[in-house]
């Protein structure tokens, strides 16, 4: 770590424009120009190039969340932060060096949540200032434990990179046919651990246009790329083969900044993140803290079949917008009869050759001027029953990482906001059993979870209710 605090202090020594520096390799990522000056990141006197501070620059703005680019595109942009820095390094030591994760949920290690020592001391080993601490504006030092700490690994028991027609739920995200900054579905990884972990340590790292200032950033985007890989090589997961995601985009390049930031860049396709590609990585490790076992079959759910036929239909909505402000807010979401007892008759099916189903909750069009605020979501509760006082009803959480870039109607995406899901079957089974559920309807809480300083209204455009159905492999 102390040549990692020395490669980092000589690359923020350079120009913003330097396509080498700290602060540009941050602003691939995101950049408001605005924002920077009034943070202290640049002077106003700083010449920030239009190439990461506009849109159309062909570095700005980069950052792949929401769509189904989002592993593939910031696994290149960790070759190309790793490149340059290694290269600092062996310019400075004449040595090695190599990118280290955070493996934040390793079960072996009771230190696992705390940040690294060296991202925290104010100097280095040899008694000069920590350069590592520059642009860490959080005095969080450790990720919060169970039960309430958030972060999990029930991504990694998700079979399918992406179900049904267009990836509304699966591993990966939603499918888009071009460059997406923050489009509307972040698949499971993206939204837990990666979107929690960034609310969690707060600071530069709860926002996309400072995220990539704070070093954490890429210990912490280099586990989820090892997660990545983990659940690819678990035999019974299904990755995508769609040529619009091996190709793609296809309106926009992915381009990253060579040693040296020469032209023109190092452009790469998803493609080349896979074996055999030129930005595809190898790990020490791929157990410890991935939930999976690379080369067993994963049997945490029961096999749906093939992900291209499974099918995902919604069941059911609110039929009206909802606003959020700093407490919680209800309603009631209209079910299908039958599509609902269909899919309650059909969850628990474990047989090859049987119907099988599972349940979702979505929030969908969610906007809001926060960075990531996170939503709590309760299920089957009365109209005076408050959700912190009943934490079996607790369906899960949602952290929108990005919400204030994805709501911007000057935006990339016009200010679509984010949706996220819960998988709520086992939540719903119990529901039923305990005859808590109508066929007909069920009632949804929000509530705001605290953390946020001075919270913004969050507008929720509809709350829906998805059947995945399938049948076991």
């Amino acid at each position: 770590m102390h040549h990692f605090a020395m490669a980092m202090g000589a690359l923020d020594q350079l120009e913003v424009s330097n396509r080498n520096s700290w602060r540009f390799l941050a602003g691939v990522h995101g950049c408001d120009a605005d924002s920077w000056v009034s943070a202290g990141v640049v002077s106003s006197a700083d010449e920030i190039p239009n190439e990461i501070k506009r849109t159309d620059g062909p570095y700005g703005r980069q950052c792949q969340h929401g769509s189904w680019h989002f592993l593939s595109w910031h696994r290149g942009y960790l070759f190309a932060f790793e490149a340059i820095v290694a290269a600092k390094v062996r310019e400075l030591t004449g040595e090695d060096w190599a990118l280290p994760y955070w493996n934040y949920l390793d079960e072996e290690n009771p230190n696992a949540r705390k940040v690294p020592d060296a991202l925290l001391a104010p100097l280095q080993p040899d008694g000069t200032p920590n350069p590592l601490i520059r642009y860490r504006n959080t005095s969080v030092n450790e990720l919060p434990s169970p039960p309430t700490g958030g972060i999990n690994l029930e991504a990694m028991t998700e079979d399918d990179f992406l179900v049904g027609g267009d990836g509304t739920i699966g591993f990966g995200g939603y499918i888009v046919d071009g460059f997406a900054h923050f489009d509307r579905w972040p698949g499971d990884l993206e939204f837990n651990p990666h979107n929690t972990v960034h609310r969690q340590i707060g600071g530069a790292m709860a926002d996309p246009n400072f995220a990539a200032l704070d070093p954490i950033f890429w210990m912490h985007h280099c586990n989820i790329d090892r997660l990545w890989e983990a659940w690819m090589q678990t035999p019974g997961k299904t990755m995508v083969s769609d040529p619009r995601w091996l190709e793609g985009p296809f309106d926009r390049t992915f381009l990253m900044p060579k040693v040296g930031g020469d032209d023109p860049g190092e452009s790469f396709v998803a493609r080349d993140t896979l074996a055999g590609g030129k930005f595809h990585p190898s790990y020490d490790n791929l157990t410890r803290g991935t939930g999976v076992t690379p080369g067993v079959v994963d049997v945490a759910r029961v096999n749906m079949g093939p992900a291209s036929r499974q099918k995902v239909d919604p069941i059911g909505d609110n039929g009206a917008e909802l606003t959020l402000a700093d407490a919680s807010v209800g309603t009631q979401v209209s079910l299908n009869p039958a599509a609902t007892r269909d899919a309650v008759r059909t969850m628990g099916a474990a047989q090859p050759g049987e119907d099988v189903s599972r349940v979702y909750v979505a929030l969908e069009g969610v906007r809001g001027k926060d960075p990531s605020p996170a939503i709590g979501v309760y299920l089957g509760l009365g109209e005076d029953e408050k959700p912190e006082d009943h934490p079996e009803a607790f369906a899960g959480e949602l952290v929108f990482f990005g919400l204030n870039v994805a709501s911007d109607p000057e935006g990339v995406e016009a200010g679509n906001g984010l949706s996220g899901r819960l998988d709520v079957t086992d939540l719903v089974q119990r529901l039923q059993a305990g005859g808590g559920l109508d066929s007909d309807r069920v009632s949804v809480k929000l509530l705001r979870e605290a953390g946020d300083n001075d919270p913004q209204p969050i507008q929720i455009r509809a709350v829906v209710f998805y059947r995945r159905s399938g049948v076991v492999g």
